[in-house]
């Protein structure tokens, strides 16, 4: 492949850099449009529209800022990965913009879940790998009257966990505890467990995943979160790099099945949820 070549199919991925870039200070700016530059701004608006964007304004505040956070996740991503490219898998992330970009992400995970009409009055919830606590938020929004124990190994995120819970006025519905997947002694108690596999080791989940089943009520669902990449070879390569990178396995609906089975769990089906999200949920139940 020649330099031109390499340097046009680069220029390409540059321009949806810089689109992705132009949406997302344009969403941060929101009301204060009024202090930008108007040429700026003009400049901003038009590439929304180049993008097929143009009313992106017309979001809930909750929505836009949900966009916002995952564009900032992928560029703080991307500047880990460039800063230190050699760096060992795993999850060691303090940068606010990952954090709070993958809790913000996260919140759309109870509503989907809800969705389903076995998922659809959890009073009890797990939460591995609960992050800063937004997707403990949701569900306990979402299921009025749960309990949710969220457990992650990350103290930095929480630190920013406790926060957002107490914001929330949830301190009574939700505890938060620094717990490995693999030290869950609870039996019987949650009546479902969601999993984000891309968090953890294929080896740490096999393990852990018997331990998950012990802890559910007869009955009960757990639930694996699998990304969803875009059905292109791109698309597949980075969803493994970044998931790779975070220390998480790179699960298929297959290897997922096979998983849940060998822990006792039956029913075991895939959950594709509407809409652009990339993520799909493999359910097993406990009998």
């Amino acid at each position: 492949m020649s330099f031109e070549q390499v340097m046009g199919t680069v220029q390409g991925m540059l321009n949806a850099t810089d689109a992705l870039a132009a949406i997302a200070a344009r969403v941060s700016v929101g009301g204060n449009a009024a202090e930008v530059d108007p040429d700026i701004d003009a400049a901003l608006q038009a590439v929304w529209a180049a993008a097929g964007l143009p009313d992106l304004e017309s979001l809930a505040p909750p929505q836009q800022a949900m966009v916002l956070s995952v564009i900032r996740l992928y560029f703080a991503q991307a500047d880990d990965l460039l800063r230190e490219p050699g760096r060992a898998p795993g999850w060691t992330f303090t940068d606010p913009l990952v954090l709070e970009g993958f809790g913000r992400g996260s919140m759309m995970v109870p509503t989907m879940l809800a969705s389903d009409p076995d998922l659809a009055n959890v009073t009890s919830l797990l939460d591995v790998g609960t992050g800063i606590g937004l997707l403990a938020v949701s569900a306990a929004n979402v299921w009025p009257g749960a309990k949710v124990v969220g457990i992650d190994v990350w103290e930095p995120a929480l630190d920013r966990a406790r926060a957002n819970v107490r914001e929330a006025g949830l301190e009574a519905r939700i505890t938060l505890r620094n717990q490995d997947v693999s030290a869950i002694d609870d039996v019987d108690e949650f009546d479902c467990a969601w999993v984000p596999t891309f968090f953890i080791p294929e080896k740490t989940l096999a393990e852990a995943t018997p331990r998950i089943a012990r802890a559910l009520r007869s009955g009960g669902r757990i639930v694996y979160g699998l990304f969803a990449p875009a059905p292109t070879a791109l698309g597949r390569a980075t969803t493994e790099l970044r998931t790779t990178r975070s220390g998480g396995c790179n699960l298929d609906d297959e290897r997922a099945g096979e998983l849940l089975r060998g822990a006792g769990f039956g029913d075991v089906r895939t959950l594709a949820p509407p809409g652009p999200a990339p993520l799909k949920y493999v359910v097993g139940r406990k009998p």
